[in-house]
């Protein structure tokens, strides 16, 4: 009994944690994307994305999402950014609750998943 409160009591801890560092981009029309040794950063159309991490000076909202080269899947990520690019599609992000090194217009939240809308 006591270890099903505790369980009880521990789970929506640990939901309500990822909700405030991790979560969906939303989806946008990509404007341009930046390219370098360490990071894409897709920029959003005509609009910005949701920042669940607040990277930049704490506000909700980004220009650019980042991809870190390091990441085990990048190739994958990178080619859905060129697919949803060359046939005009929105894109969407899953974002870790990461945010970017702050060169290059930086920080910008951290993607570990794609969305082609």
């Amino acid at each position: 009994m006591k270890v099903l409160k505790l369980m009880l009591a521990i789970i929506p801890a640990l939901t309500l944690s990822n909700v405030c560092y991790a979560g969906n981009s939303g989806n946008e029309y990509i404007s341009y994307y930046k390219i370098d040794n360490n990071r894409i950063v897709v920029y959003a159309q005509s609009a910005t994305f949701t920042d669940s991490a607040s990277c930049k000076d704490g506000t909700a909202t980004s220009s650019g999402v980042a991809i870190s080269t390091e990441r085990e899947n990048f190739k994958e990520l990178y080619a859905s950014v060129m697919l949803a690019h060359a046939n005009d599609r929105k894109i969407g992000f899953w974002l870790d609750g990461g945010c970017s090194p702050a060169s290059s217009g930086g920080p910008f939240p951290t993607a570990s998943m794609v969305y082609v809308y």
